[in-house]
């Protein structure tokens, strides 16, 4: 499983065992293969592993901040997101140029394939990207 919302950070196994035994695990969440969390009230051993034997893995919340886009509309964010720990946008360079292809097709202009434009898939991500940091989304690679 692939615990999608960045304001979690996934613990591995030896994190939870190491905060069990320091009785710190209370606070932190379970998170599940379909992208539901449950915040951890007491749990046994046993319960832990019963959780990652149904594929299930555990996460703490990290720190966030509210900040506003330029249309005044406010999103909450990581105070500093890792992007070198994204694998890869490709999936989302498929979807987003399906989008780009309807927004092309309302204007009455067509593609003659079905290959995606990656430069300007690029330019729009980019511009996303860019709308995120001034909006003061602080990214980083390590």
């Amino acid at each position: 499983m692939a615990y999608k919302w960045l304001g979690m950070r996934v613990l591995d196994s030896e994190e939870v065992d190491i905060l069990y035994q320091q009785g710190k695990l209370v606070g932190c969440y379970k998170l599940f293969p379909d992208g539901t969390e449950a915040q951890i009230d007491g749990i046994t051993l046993q319960e832990i592993a019963d959780h990652y034997n149904n594929g299930g893995e555990f996460g703490e919340e990290i720190p966030t901040v509210e900040l506003i886009l330029p249309d005044g509309k406010k999103i909450e964010a990581p105070e500093v997101i890792d992007i070198s720990a994204i694998d890869s946008f490709d999936e989302l360079e498929y979807s987003l140029w399906d989008t780009i292809e309807e927004y092309l097709a309302m204007f009455g202009i067509r593609t003659y394939d079905d290959t995606p434009d990656l430069a300007t898939v690029k330019a729009v991500q980019n511009s996303i990207l860019q709308v995120l940091k001034d909006s003061g989304v602080r990214f980083i690679t390590v």
